[in-house]
């Protein structure tokens, strides 16, 4: 590896974490237009397997999975599909960036996940984060009486769960290296289930402002250069590197979120974003140096 991939592998990262945080904010644009989280996620789900299946294409990368492996993605897809629909779903009641910091308590509860499952052993590292990361959301979530504020935290909080439970069952089931292909037969299932639910209910809203349309094309495309960095991040700075960058996603939702929404937190809750991305960030950095 030479001197300058280290760098590079970072630097292409955090536009992954950026990009992210961009298919956050952007998604609320969407709404703002008509667009329901059921069409966006649906449109977002066909575009990013097709994206995904042509660079691997062009690069060369291998498709095909085992039997096996190819039955888990696709099961994985349709729970991390859920879990995809929940979180934008949380973007259209409550503010991105409060959104975002609940669906980032999913690595803390994969850590007490694997604990339960005994994949892991509790330690106390991980004790102390779940602490902070808990006692952070307390700050960060204040309590309105308005039902979409309490809507928009349940979806993100079902969303991180989702998550955790993703990252569980995949530790479980998946044995082989191919990651992008394990994602794009992820995204085949989900694109299925989504196409099959939007018929179901006949529902198709579309964008009704050139804004809302910036948005809709943007949502997919940003979720697939972020989902395309983060792997070409990992064949270069590692699972447990690209992991901790990752962390940038959070604080760039609630900057781009100020920027481009007038969403503003407030000190409070600024203060708790803080001691939850920093609870979060530990227990990564806790996982790598024990693996």
């Amino acid at each position: 590896m030479s001197k300058s991939a280290p760098f590079v592998g970072y630097v292409i990262v955090i536009v992954g974490a950026l990009a992210f945080a961009g298919n956050n904010v952007l998604a609320v644009f969407t709404y703002e237009a008509g667009t329901t989280p059921l069409t966006l996620i649906t449109g977002r789900m066909v575009f990013t397997f097709a994206a995904l299946w042509l660079i691997m294409k062009i690069v060369g990368s291998s498709i095909p999975l085992p039997k096996k492996e190819r039955n888990a993605a696709l099961g994985l897809g349709v729970l991390n599909g859920i879990m995809a629909f929940c979180l934008m779903s949380a973007f259209d009641h409550v503010a991105v960036g409060l959104a975002v910091l609940v669906f980032y308590l999913y690595p803390l509860l994969t850590g007490v996940g694997a604990w339960l499952t005994r994949q892991e052993a509790l330690n106390k590292g991980l004790i102390i984060s779940l602490i902070g990361g808990f006692v952070g959301l307390a700050f960060a979530i204040e309590i309105t009486g308005n039902s979409a504020n309490t809507t928009g935290i349940a979806f993100a909080g079902f969303a991180s769960i989702l998550m955790a439970a993703t990252a569980l069952l995949s530790a479980r089931v998946l044995k082989t290296n191919n990651a992008l292909s394990v994602t794009l037969h992820m995204h085949i299932s989900a694109a299925a289930l989504f196409i099959v639910v939007s018929l179901a209910f006949w529902e198709l809203n579309l964008p009704q402002t050139t804004q809302g349309w910036v948005g809709y094309i943007a949502v997919p495309v940003f979720y697939t250069i972020a989902i395309s960095a983060f792997f070409a991040g990992i064949s270069l700075i590692g699972a447990v590197r690209a992991s901790l960058v990752m962390n940038l996603e959070p604080v760039g939702s609630i900057a781009l979120g100020f920027i481009l929404l007038g969403q503003v937190l407030t000190p409070r809750q600024l203060l708790g974003a803080a001691i939850v991305i920093g609870a979060v960030t530990a227990t990564k950095w806790l996982v790598g140096k024990r693996k």
